[in-house]
């Protein structure tokens, strides 16, 4: 049977995902979209739907978007980079948190220890969820009107620089409790050296950064200081 919620990734030859991700309790279908160098189709037996493209995590979901009719008949949708540990019964849960809160996009907090980019992802203890103004590109969950929108403004030049701004502004991102970091919810972001990045060998680093600028400009987008709303503690939710 066909589940209500999709979970994309674009994985390489480097990612781990079936040992977290795939489980006979899941309550979402798996779409893979391969970048690798294998000939074998070495995820394919781990997911509803397969797919081989070189590309972005981002670049190769539009594609699907655009060219998959399947993908548009989901009700929400996790997308999230292939590296990231997070067991399958946590993912459930941030399903239900995003239709329970009628949110626009969510992600799971990053545990102690991750990669932190932007520090209002870090967790926060005795929390359930915080409403902010950012969420990080890493791990973005969405339901369908939200993603539609926008997928209606990404451009497929962008490789993970900027994305997040992009759709924080798109949907709107001072509103107060439309986004929001689940910190009850966590995960492990692995801090990879920059070196070893497979995203570099899609596109440079500095090459990804002069686009996002080069669009946002265009666009008229600045990236807005981040800030916490409001604070859900854990005694107060119903969940």
């Amino acid at each position: 049977m066909k589940n209500k919620n999709l979970l994309f990734t674009s994985a390489g030859d480097k990612t781990e995902f079936f040992n977290n991700w795939v489980d006979p309790n899941q309550e979402y279908d798996i779409y893979v979209c391969y970048y690798g160098n294998k000939t074998d189709k070495p995820y394919e037996k781990y997911c509803k739907y397969y797919l081989e493209r070189k590309g972005s995590k981002f670049q190769n979901f539009y594609y699907v978007w655009c060219n998959d009719p399947i993908v548009k008949t989901y009700e929400n949708y996790f997308i999230v980079d292939d590296d990231i540990i997070i067991k399958s019964n946590e993912i459930n849960e941030l399903y239900k948190i995003l239709m329970d809160y009628n949110l626009y996009i969510l992600q799971p907090s990053f545990k102690k220890g991750s990669k932190i980019s932007h520090p209002i992802t870090l967790q926060q203890s005795n929390n359930l969820l915080r409403y902010t103004n950012f969420i990080e590109v890493t791990a973005m969950m969405f339901p369908f009107e939200a993603l539609q929108k926008c997928m209606d403004i990404y451009d497929p030049i962008l490789v993970g620089w900027g994305i997040d701004y992009l759709f924080l502004w798109k949907l709107n991102h001072n509103l107060k409790n439309k986004f929001s970091i689940i910190d009850k919810i966590s995960c492990i972001n692995p801090k990879t050296p920059e070196d070893q990045r497979e995203i570099n060998n899609l596109q440079p680093q500095n090459i990804r950064k002069q686009t996002w600028e080069t669009l946002a400009k265009m666009l008229n987008i600045k990236e807005h200081r981040h800030k916490t709303y409001k604070t859900l503690e854990l005694i107060q939710s119903s969940i």
